[in-house]
Order: structure tokens, then C-alpha cells, then sequence
């Protein structure tokens, strides 16, 4: 990932080329969906991708996940904190769409 021997964690200079390329990748997705580029699916998976891409970015130059002297205790932290929230979000889609589908009255 970065090297953490030439002062990534004693500067800033993560934090303004984080701050750089995110702000660079969300004009371009505005950009993508208000001059419709894109249309459909494509603007939907470029979207996610760019989405996607933003996060890992987010992860690695504010978090700094991977960085510290032990890696594997901030990984298994995060990952079990996206265990959690997909849990919670999942179940509370599921029980949404069947008391959706068992409590509304046919049309």
C-alpha cells in the first residue's frame, strides 16, 4: 500500500491527494449524471464503480487502513463492521418487503 517509512503518517500529503482524487472522482460522477453521458445500467455501474473506488480510497489515505504495525486487527475490525451494518440493513430490507408483501391487500 503506502510506505509508511517515507512520512506518509507524519504529513499531509496523504490527506490533500485523498482529498484531491475525491473530489476529482465525485465532479466526475455529478458530471456523468447531469450531462447524461452515461444512460441505464452503465450509468448505474459506473456510478457503483466510482462509488466503490472513493471508498477503498477513503480507507486507505484517511483511515489508513493497512498502515499500522498490524494490519490484520484494522482489517478484521472493519470487515466485521460491514458484517454488522449488512446484517442490519439486509434484515431490515427482508422484514420491510414481507410485511410489505403480507399485510397490503392485493391490487
Amino acid at each position: 500500500m503506502i510506505d509508511a517509512h517515507h512520512g506518509w503518517n507524519h504529513s499531509y500529503k496523504p490527506q490533500f491527494l485523498g482529498l484531491t482524487v475525491g473530489v476529482i472522482m465525485t465532479f466526475a460522477a455529478y458530471r456523468i449524471v447531469m450531462y447524461h453521458h452515461l444512460a441505464g445500467f452503465t450509468l448505474i455501474a459506473t456510478i457503483f464503480i466510482l462509488a466503490l473506488i472513493q471508498a477503498l480510497l477513503q480507507f486507505v489515505f484517511f483511515l489508513h487502513l493497512g498502515l499500522e504495525s498490524k494490519p490484520q486487527w484494522g482489517m478484521l475490525t472493519f470487515l466485521f463492521t460491514a458484517l454488522v451494518l449488512i446484517i442490519i440493513v439486509g434484515g431490515s430490507l427482508w422484514i420491510m418487503n414481507n410485511m410489505n408483501y403480507n399485510l397490503m391487500p392485493p391490487m
